[in-house]
């Protein structure tokens, strides 16, 4: 992964079954970021740095977070 790619910041946009609705998270990649393919069920799934959660959560730990299925990702954010 190239540093420009790491140290990039982008929407993502998703259905979050947790919220029961798509939500869209301000996001970057770092070393603990990935894409995959769920082993069992065999959807695809991409791991992001969760901005706006380690900017909320305030207590110094990055937050992870997992798209899955399909996802969008733009530069700027599209949800109102």
């Amino acid at each position: 992964m190239s540093n420009e790619l790491k140290q990039s910041i982008f929407y993502i946009k998703y259905y979050a079954d947790k919220h029961k609705c798509i939500i869209e998270r301000k996001a970057t990649l770092d070393n603990e970021c990935y894409e995959g393919t769920h082993k069992k069920h065999g959807y695809p799934y991409k791991r992001y740095l969760d901005l706006t959660a380690t900017e909320e959560i305030d207590n110094g730990k990055p937050q992870y977070r997992t798209a899955s299925v399909k996802w969008e990702i733009n530069n700027e954010p599209t949800l109102i």
